[in-house]
């Protein structure tokens, strides 16, 4: 009597064992997974850590050629003196940057280079933390020369940030790269 009842608990032990020996082979499986994930994701982050450093090296160098270029080659042929004027009253974040960035020792007369700007720009805003529903703002701005590697970074709104770009785009329309502006705030 003992025996045929032996016999249906055995195989359900051992049907419990296969189960269980499943399971872990699954759990090994997505361990593995995660593992190789990891390494991937890791691979990723290097390699954009890499590539924002060669960025950050090639604006730079750009930088550099371009302020070599602008000392050998003055902008003395032409009545090429702007002055931007940001308002206070409209782009208040923007028009406190400058006043800042003025105050620590950045320059308020700069060279236009328009050409290098999104280098320049990648340089000082690329690793820049960023706020929702704000903008990096850099002073020197990145159409100019001063502009780049070193500038002063904060997070402005970003209508006030594209407003003001759009305004000292407009007034410096005329003016020709390699010509200077000086940039001030008014009311």
């Amino acid at each position: 009597m003992a025996l045929p009842l032996a016999i249906p608990v055995a195989i359900g032990l051992g049907r419990l064992a296969m189960l269980g020996y499943r399971a872990y082979q699954g759990y090994r499986t997505v361990r593995t997974a995660q593992a190789v994930t990891a390494t991937a994701e890791a691979a990723l982050a290097a390699e954009r850590a890499r590539k924002a450093a060669q960025l950050a090296q090639a604006a730079a160098m750009a930088q550099q050629l371009a302020q070599t270029k602008a000392r050998e080659e003055p902008c003395d042929d032409c009545p090429c003196h702007g002055i931007v004027i940001i308002s206070r009253g409209k782009y208040p974040e923007s028009a406190q940057h400058i006043v800042d960035a003025q105050a620590s020792g950045k320059p308020a007369t700069l060279t236009i280079d328009r050409p290098n700007a999104a280098m320049r720009r990648a340089a000082a805003t690329g690793a820049f933390p960023r706020e929702t529903g704000k903008q990096p703002d850099e002073y020197p701005p990145a159409m100019f020369l001063e502009g780049g590697a070193g500038a002063s970074v904060r997070n402005v709104t970003a209508g006030d940030n594209m407003g003001a770009g759009a305004s000292m785009g407009n007034q410096l329309r005329k003016y020709r790269d390699g010509c200077k502006a000086t940039i001030t705030v008014g009311p």
